[in-house]
Formats: structure tokens, C-alpha cells, sequence
């Protein structure tokens, strides 16, 4: 009897299970982990959510239980909720930069602004009339429509943590592609 073999006879004679059991235990708990760090990645700034699926991806391969499907079920929603952070982000940046240039263009037109060293700026007497009313209006569209894009990726992903949650609790696979053997 080699180490290995002794080693799990030892854990099923303390724990009364199989080594198939106890492994599908522990991936049932790093499934709970993962699902864990999707839940707090909104306030996290999406950094629990890279590892979360970083462990998902891991472990996808390996598992051959139903918790296989929790582990596709997790690495999907970060993919969905990774574009659209990635999008909201992508436009608040566009919007961002067009705000600064035609800011920076209505005061460079209205001060004299030769000298860099002697700027003396009173921004009271800016007239923001200038600023085209297209612009003002696609700004602040798109500030919307990126926090539009932000909540629903945060209410995605608190909903299919706790979806997924709920349904590893009971046992269940998630999905369509798990057939048992």
C-alpha cells in the first residue's frame, strides 16, 4: 500500500467518504468561493470577479461533477459582465475627453493664454453659451447611458451569484449541457 492509498483510506476511515465524494465537496466549496467573489466584485472594482473566474477556469477542466456546470455558469457571467463594464468604461472615457477638450478649446478661445506662467483665470466670466448644445447633449447622454450600462452589469452579477448560489445549494446543476452518467 503506497502513501497516496493509505492516505485516502485514512480520510475515508475519519470522514465515512469516498475520495470521489470529499473531491467533489471541495469543489462544490471553491464553486461557493467563486460565486462569493463574484458577489462583492461591483464593489470591488471588478478585481474579485478576474479572480474568481481565474479559479472557475481552473478548475472547469478537472471537475467531472455537476458543480462543472456552476464552475461554465460562473466563467460566462464574468465574460458577460466584463464587456459590460467594459463598455460603460469605454464610453464615460469618450465622453470624458470630449467634456475636457471643449472645455479647454471655450477657455482657450475667451482668455488670452500666451503665457502659461501668468494665468489668471476668472471663471465666473466664462460664457458657456459657445459650447454647442449637441455636445452638451451627447455628453450627458453618455454619462447615462455608461451608469445605465454599470448598474444593470451590477445587478447581472448579483443575481446570477445568488441564482447560482441557490442552486449549488441544492445540489443541482446549472445550465442545459450536464448529463448524468
Amino acid at each position: 500500500m503506497n502513501a497516496s492509498s493509505s492516505k485516502a483510506v485514512a480520510d475515508t476511515a475519519f470522514t465515512g467518504q469516498s475520495s470521489a465524494a470529499a473531491c467533489e465537496e471541495d469543489e462544490r466549496n471553491l464553486a461557493y468561493v467563486v460565486y462569493g467573489l463574484l458577489f462583492v466584485s461591483p464593489f470591488s472594482l471588478g478585481i474579485t470577479a478576474l479572480i474568481g473566474a481565474a479559479l472557475a477556469y481552473l478548475r472547469k477542466k478537472d471537475c467531472t461533477s455537476y458543480v462543472q456546470t456552476h464552475f461554465r455558469y460562473q466563467i460566462k457571467h464574468f465574460w458577460a459582465i466584463f464587456a459590460l463594464w467594459g463598455m460603460a468604461t469605454f464610453i464615460a472615457v469618450i465622453c470624458t475627453v470630449v467634456l475636457t477638450w471643449t472645455l479647454a478649446n471655450l477657455i482657450w478661445s475667451q482668455y488670452d493664454i500666451s503665457d502659461w506662467r501668468r494665468i489668471d483665470l476668472d471663471l465666473s466670466d466664462l460664457d458657456i453659451s459657445s459650447i454647442p448644445v449637441s455636445t452638451i447633449l451627447g455628453v450627458s447622454s453618455g454619462y447615462v447611458i455608461s451608469a445605465l450600462l454599470t448598474f444593470m452589469a451590477t445587478v447581472w452579477i448579483l443575481a446570477a451569484s445568488v441564482n447560482g448560489v441557490l442552486k449549488l445549494n441544492h445540489n443541482k446543476p446549472i445550465g442545459k449541457r450536464f448529463r448524468t452518467a
